[in-house]
């Protein structure tokens, strides 16, 4: 019986279990940190010019140098990561992977604001995906929990997507796969996964008319996006997420929220998923535009929608906002309309002494460590969907069971960031009132 070391290490998540597919390189994650104000992460593997390059073994190769370079005190790009934890890893020689994100071309038909020119200069890969792809499953690297992430450029412009997708969905069998689309294209490909519930798509708006819309994304497809999203959303609710970037001042007017959130109710979309966000170029949040994303997303749960979170460009960056306005330190120079928002912030003060926290994970254990809104809280326990994690400690307290949950009307805080809705899912189908769970911006 084949036996796995765990070694005390100083790694992370990405480090171990991620790879991410570009156009001439790989990268070990697509996190983003600062560091005395510059901008550090999205780490690279090493380039890809050829098909001889794209070789797992040299990725594990490659992954195994970076952990010793950590662990010898030498400086790299992950120096200053917060990401980075010291505790008892696998042995990256029997690590399986649980996240492949293939971002391996750069053709794009928008040209959005906030993205890099790197995302849509028409660069296609130097190397072939497909048969990359298949070392996972014919190396047996592939964890029970991996998801697959397509994005791009437009992911439904790789060229063999539909034989790429077959591929993925009948031989790695990941749990999900996440289409991150702008749904300019529509996909029968993506819509039977989504009715199969084999995936999510997730598509930004980031407008609420077709003037700023063609401003931020440098296309005039405002109706033809919306038209599509409505076709993605009938066939399988669930499944879709429509995302909103907060990243000109043009499309994070106050007028302009109003606007999305209208077009949202008039298209029927109003019962949906939503993820806010905002441009991950700027290393901090001003109180308005945290205010902003704050009421876009009051309005929204106002609205029905069935769930809406925020990401991981927002959460670290509108958590000390919140913190303040839980503590009573509520800025007077704000317009009538976001005092419910105050409100609703201000009703979680005294009810989170005692939490459920739903992820037995290293996010969880980041959330605790830098979060200042659960400085003081109790961990009754934890919860995770996990067999192999339950019954056992994590933090010193003991993971159990999802159906856990119902022997405490403790608050429930979901400390995930790629399993949210779904979590949110279990939740409801066991009956917890969506009350007991923690926003997502009270991070």
């Amino acid at each position: 019986m084949k036996t796995t070391n765990k070694i005390e290490t100083t790694s992370c998540t990405f480090l171990q279990k991620a790879i991410f597919l570009g156009t001439d390189e790989f990268r070990h994650c697509c996190y983003r940190f600062y560091v005395d104000g510059e901008m550090k992460g999205d780490v690279a593997v090493f380039p890809v010019e050829t098909d001889q390059d794209a070789s797992l073994d040299k990725v594990v190769a490659a992954k195994k140098n970076l952990i010793e370079k950590i662990n010898n005190g030498e400086k790299t790009e992950c120096s200053g990561c917060p990401l980075l934890q010291r505790k008892d890893w696998m042995s990256i020689n029997d690590e399986k992977f649980n996240l492949i994100s293939i971002e391996s071309h750069s053709r794009c038909n928008m040209r959005c604001e906030y993205c890099s020119d790197t995302y849509y200069d028409g660069k296609e890969p130097n190397y072939d995906v497909l048969e990359f792809i298949k070392q996972f499953y014919d190396h047996d690297r592939i964890a029970d929990d991996l998801q697959v992430s397509w994005g791009g450029g437009e992911p439904t412009l790789l060229r063999g997507f539909e034989k790429t997708v077959d591929y993925v969905t009948s031989h790695i069998k990941p749990k999900t796969q996440r289409f991150f689309s702008n749904s300019i294209k529509y996909s029968e490909e993506i819509v039977h996964l989504l009715k199969e519930n084999k995936a999510s798509l997730t598509t930004s708006i980031d407008a609420g008319t077709p003037e700023t819309f063609k401003k931020v994304r440098g296309v005039n497809q405002f109706e033809k996006v919306l038209t599509n999203i409505k076709r993605y959303f009938d066939a399988s609710p669930e499944n879709v997420v429509i995302q909103y970037i907060f990243s000109t001042e043009e499309n994070s007017s106050w007028r302009e929220i109003r606007l999305f959130t209208k077009q949202i109710l008039l298209r029927g979309l109003e019962k949906g998923n939503f993820l806010l966000s905002c441009n991950f170029k700027s290393e901090m949040m001003t109180k308005e535009i945290g205010f902003k994303i704050l009421y876009t997303q009051y309005l929204l749960i106002k609205q029905g929608a069935k769930t809406c979170v925020l990401n991981e460009h927002v959460r670290p960056r509108i958590s000390k906002i919140t913190y303040e306005i839980i503590k009573g330190d509520v800025p007077d120079d704000y317009p009538d309309e976001i005092l419910p928002v105050i409100k609703s912030i201000q009703d979680f003060k005294g009810r989170i002494s005692n939490i459920i926290i739903w992820g037995a994970s290293d996010y969880a254990k980041f959330v605790l460590d830098k979060s200042e809104t659960y400085s003081d809280s109790e961990v009754l326990f934890f919860v995770d969907s996990n067999p192999k994690k339950q019954g056992i400690l994590f933090l010193d307290k003991e993971v159990k069971s999802p159906e856990a949950v119902l022997t405490s009307d403790a608050p429930i805080l979901v400390a995930a960031s790629f399993w949210y809705h779904e979590i949110m899912e279990q939740l409801v189908k066991l009956g917890v009132d969506e009350k007991r769970v923690l926003p997502n911006y009270l991070i």
